[in-house]
């Protein structure tokens, strides 16, 4: 988020690596969507549910959407990308802010990738 000039106030939707409920949990916290130990409540109190202040995972995640070796972070990318144009096959919602974050992680989990989508107007 550095890199695009973007802060977590700043992103309207997310798509996390969530192969463990850990895992999502964890990224939610270094993203600094909130602070550490706290992504059990931010969840619990609704603002990742689809009409929530940050709308995740809205595939199912890896749980609900699948989990192959080496495609995960394309189809989190695609996701948001549908989003944005509003084609994901009865999961759209209406982006609130014009940015989406994916985080994926691969092989050992000590290789993670993140990307910044922005809705073009």
């Amino acid at each position: 988020m550095d890199m695009a000039g973007v802060t977590p106030s700043d992103i309207g939707m997310l798509e996390v690596h969530d192969c463990f409920t850990i895992g999502g949990m964890l990224a939610l916290e270094a993203a600094g969507f909130c602070g550490y130990g706290e992504s059990p409540d931010f969840v619990a109190s609704g603002k990742t549910a689809p009409d929530g202040e940050l709308p995740t995972n809205l595939s199912g995640g890896l749980v609900g959407y699948g989990h192959y070796t080496g495609g995960t972070g394309v189809r989190q990318a695609a996701d948001i990308c549908m989003q944005f144009t509003g084609r994901p096959d009865g999961q759209t919602i209406e982006p609130r802010k014009p940015y989406g974050l994916m985080i994926s992680m691969g092989g050992n989990d000590r290789t993670v990738v993140s990307c910044v989508f922005r809705k073009v107007q």
